[in-house]
């Protein structure tokens, strides 16, 4: 074989290598965020949560720009709650209460109490999707998500959508293959 061909087969080796381009890395940059319609969730806790990923978001490095920008991603976020049992949690004793009718007046005062009641354990997961608004591919997915007693403060929206977006948003630009358990 001669130099000049050796040269050639070395070249035509290497040439489909070449045409294969690496993807470029995942970095932060604008992004405006929109949520997944969902009529289960009040739009008051949408807001909570678009609040809290654009937060997290802004953590990680991004610029958040109003929904209506031309931004370089798309947050998608989607919130799901489901009931998984009941468990037993400290109960909330009302506050002092007095009524007033055509027969006279009334007042009752309830004694704390450390009582135990049943309540609804709930799930709530939280997912975030960034897409590039060029050509609308997904190229990141976090979630995370929670199990918390039906009514209680931890289960509050602004609770849980402050501890559940940190916690998806967390590992970027890192894929996560499943949702993060968080307490």
């Amino acid at each position: 074989m001669t130099a000049s061909a050796m040269i050639a087969s070395i070249l035509l080796a290497a040439a489909p290598q070449a045409a294969q381009a690496e993807p470029a890395p995942l970095r932060p940059g604008t992004v405006a965020i929109e949520p997944v319609a969902d009529p289960a969730i009040p739009a008051s806790a949408r807001q909570t949560f678009a609040d809290a990923v654009e937060r997290a978001l802004s953590d990680a490095r991004f610029m958040a720009l109003p929904a209506t920008s031309r931004s370089r991603y798309i947050a998608r976020f989607k919130v799901t709650r489901t009931a998984r049992g009941a468990v037993t949690a400290k109960g909330k004793a009302p506050g002092p209460g007095a009524a007033m009718g055509n027969w006279g007046g009334a007042i009752a005062v309830t004694l704390p109490s450390n009582k135990q009641q049943l309540r609804g354990l709930i799930v709530t997961e939280l997912e975030v999707e960034l897409v590039l608004r060029e050509g609308m591919q997904p190229v990141w997915r976090g979630r995370a998500l929670t199990a918390q007693a039906e009514g209680t403060q931890a289960d509050a929206p602004a609770t849980l959508a402050s501890k559940l977006a940190s916690a998806a948003v967390r590992g970027f630009p890192a894929q996560q293959p499943e949702a993060l358990s968080i307490p």
